[in-house]
């Protein structure tokens, strides 16, 4: 499994793929980077790696699941929303815009078990 790797190394390597990817992104974007992707968008992935490790390690469980859970709640919203408030729901705008809340939401909830864990080990 790849959870052999301490869960302070695997947040570190999440903050570092993110700049990493940024980098890569200001410095080859004319390149090879498609117009429509950002580098959060790939982090997300190993941000997700990140915050199932910390789960696993510090408290014995998978504390994913309940989070990918909530973010297709906030999906259901939004697409209400959308929908029903503005009136001007697309399929394209909709996923992008999901996937970036969703991408953020990664990195806020990484941070966040990420301090909790810490006083927990402390």
């Amino acid at each position: 499994m790849l959870t052999t790797l301490d869960w302070p190394l695997t947040v570190a390597l999440a903050f570092a793929t993110w700049i990493a990817l940024i980098l890569f992104h200001r410095l080859f974007r004319r390149l090879t980077w498609p117009k429509w992707m950002r580098p959060i968008d790939l982090a997300t992935l190993v941000a997700w790696w990140a915050i199932e490790v910390i789960s696993f390690q510090v408290w014995h469980l998978s504390l994913l699941p309940p989070i990918l859970f909530m973010f297709v709640l906030w999906g259901i919203g939004l697409a209400l929303y959308q929908g029903f408030v503005r009136q001007t729901f697309a399929m394209k705008t909709f996923w992008l815009m999901w996937w970036r809340i969703v991408g953020l939401g990664s990195f806020v909830a990484l941070i966040g078990l990420t301090v909790f864990a810490f006083i927990l080990t402390k």
